[in-house]
């Protein structure tokens, strides 16, 4: 419910009312599932969260036609806004801010396949990556604030503070990954990009860079080599870095919503900032 969520609220921030809002927010559950579906397949997810995917269970044909579906469909929502809305340059500026995420999460998602078990990507580029996949909550609050008539100023607020929270999210399943919380930590390791916090900890010495990036380059990674690698992330404090990066996007989502009057839903949009961010700080303790 997080992604309509956010559509409703942000919707009802800027004076509109949150139900004009639900096409929007199934438009972008819709989309995320499918992203989300490609991304299993990129990643050759046959699991997540101890749960089978969609993948998993139908193969990748199945899973890559599932994954074409719900994008479409969440396309074809959009022809129900421009039903709905008699404002031709809210239909334009809703148009785009879909297309726009979705170029944006198509480069973000070539971009993170070029860092799979690459120690020699900055930390910069891979926060960059991590920035450009939140593309879609952006886009969450973003068509909230237009389809609620905001102000431009309001409208482009909402969008940087669902930018803030949604990078907050994407910082914190690196930590759990790194944690194994779930349970994909070796998969992660052996198919994916590199965690943040394992990234950083390859960066603190010539001496970590070697031992990890051996870990790495093995046929199989096995539990005592993901508890190695857990290890560095301690003894570098790489998760204290994440958490600092974590709470200066908290701050500076917060100022965001000092553009907007004090409604109940200011307020919980306050309240899901501090909630994304406690999730990465009860991580670290």
């Amino acid at each position: 419910m997080f992604r309509p969520s956010l559509t409703s609220f942000s919707c009802e921030a800027v004076g509109g009312e949150p139900e004009m809002a639900d096409e929007a927010g199934l438009m972008f559950t819709l989309a995320s599932s499918g992203f989300g579906i490609h991304d299993d397949i990129l990643d050759r997810s046959s699991q997540k969260h101890l749960r089978m995917t969609i993948m998993g269970i139908h193969g990748v044909d199945s899973a890559l036609l599932v994954g074409d579906l719900l994008i479409v469909k969440a396309w074809a929502i959009v022809h129900e806004l421009i039903r709905k809305t008699c404002n031709p340059t809210k239909v334009a500026d809703i148009v785009e801010a879909y297309g726009n995420l979705s170029v944006e999460i198509c480069e973000a998602e070539f971009m993170e396949s070029l860092c799979k078990k690459k120690l020699e990507t900055s930390l910069e580029y891979y926060r960059n990556v991590l920035w450009k996949a939140m593309a879609e909550i952006e886009a969450c609050t973003r068509v909230g604030a237009i389809i609620g008539d905001g102000k431009k100023s309001e409208v482009n607020a909402l969008a940087e503070f669902g930018r803030r929270i949604g990078f907050m999210s994407r910082l914190a399943d690196d930590i759990e990954d790194c944690l194994n919380l779930k349970g994909d930590f070796l998969h992660r390791i052996k198919y994916e990009s590199v965690p943040l916090p394992v990234l950083y900890a390859a960066k603190a010495s010539k001496e970590n860079y070697l031992q990890i990036k051996a870990i790495l380059g093995k046929p199989e990674i096995d539990p005592l080599d993901a508890k190695t690698l857990l290890k560095f992330c301690f003894e570098t404090e790489a998760f204290e870095y994440v958490r600092k990066i974590a709470e200066e996007n908290k701050v500076r989502a917060a100022r965001k919503l000092l553009l907007l009057r004090p409604t109940s839903a200011k307020a919980m949009l306050s309240a899901l900032n501090a909630v994304s961010y406690q999730r990465i700080a009860d991580l670290c303790v």
